[in-house]
């Protein structure tokens, strides 16, 4: 036993695998590399950041979930990975697959359309939707919250609308940008530069109130469609079975990252809004938002075909 107590108070011994389940560019990647940059020092070790994208998250996040349990693998988990693709479809993991350690950052979704969509608001764009008939809307995947964000919105807004699934929300949002896809409902940090260059146009961010980063963006509920809210949120799970002087050690080191000064500037220029709790809080965090997720399912009748 006193082996065993030693072997966890001198963790880490080795380098650190941070898995990201989607391509670059999507902010669970940028948050997972500057996590990865705060953290190695406090631990002394390197945090490398894998990516591993498909199936909208179920391949990467299988991967830690099968992985052993001493806390060399860990998975930056999102709010697709953890509780809306196990409500979606028959999965190889489950929740309790998991040991949460600590949730990291939240960021609301805002709808962005190509600039060439002839409407410069939301319900111009709902107005548009229902002449054309059936538009597209891309997706970071099958079972992400830009999938259920859009069918959801389609739902509201008493329009047609086909998804159209990307291996990440960087591929997802070129594809906005050169026009061959109308639309899409994004987590803000990648969006930010896009609008800022005129690349896509905004019309409405999908929170309660508007973003201290682009307060010009008016709230969907202000943009004429009240309820449609989508908030993503980020956190790191290991897989079920560490032990827990482990789990603290990664949540007191990433609490701590995410509460400095210089964090929380970075964290602000992304749209992003750091958290940082226990990882027993995360984990009746992410119990709560199983059933959120579950509900929005059912409302707008999502189904993977």
């Amino acid at each position: 036993m006193a082996v065993q107590v030693g072997a966890q108070q001198a963790y880490p011994t080795q380098p650190i695998r941070l898995v990201v389940p989607f391509a670059p560019g999507g902010t669970v990647d940028i948050l997972a590399r500057l996590i990865a940059q705060q953290i190695a020092s406090p631990l002394g070790q390197s945090v490398i950041v894998e990516n591993k994208p498909g199936a909208g998250s179920a391949l990467g996040s299988d991967f830690v979930a099968k992985a052993p349990a001493d806390g060399y693998t860990l998975l930056m988990a999102s709010t697709s990975s953890m509780v809306i693709n196990p409500n979606l479809q028959k999965l190889p993991y489950q929740l309790s697959n998991f040991a949460p350690v600590t949730l990291v950052a939240s960021v609301p979704h805002v709808i962005v359309v190509n600039p060439k969509v002839p409407a410069k608001n939301l319900k111009e764009f709902l107005a548009y939707a229902k002449q054309a008939g059936k538009v597209n809307y891309a997706t970071a995947g099958t079972g992400t919250p830009h999938h259920l964000s859009g069918a959801l919105l389609a739902h509201m807004g008493g329009v047609s609308m086909t998804d159209v699934p990307y291996k990440g929300t960087g591929p997802a949002l070129v594809d906005v940008i050169s026009g061959q896809v109308e639309i899409m409902s994004v987590d803000l940090p990648p969006a930010l530069p896009h609008i800022a260059s005129g690349k896509v146009r905004a019309l409405g961010v999908a929170a309660k109130k508007r973003a201290p980063q682009a307060p010009d963006i008016p709230t969907i509920a202000e943009a004429g469609l009240p309820g449609f809210e989508v908030t993503g949120w980020y956190g790191v799970v290991a897989p079920a079975g560490v032990p827990q002087p482990v789990i603290d050690k990664l949540a007191v080191a990433i609490s701590q990252a995410m509460g400095s000064a210089e964090m929380k500037e970075k964290l602000a220029q992304l749209g992003a809004t750091p958290e940082g709790i226990s990882s027993k809080d995360f984990g009746d965090f992410m119990g709560k938002e199983s059933t959120k997720w579950s509900n929005v399912i059912k409302t707008a009748n999502i189904k993977i075909e």
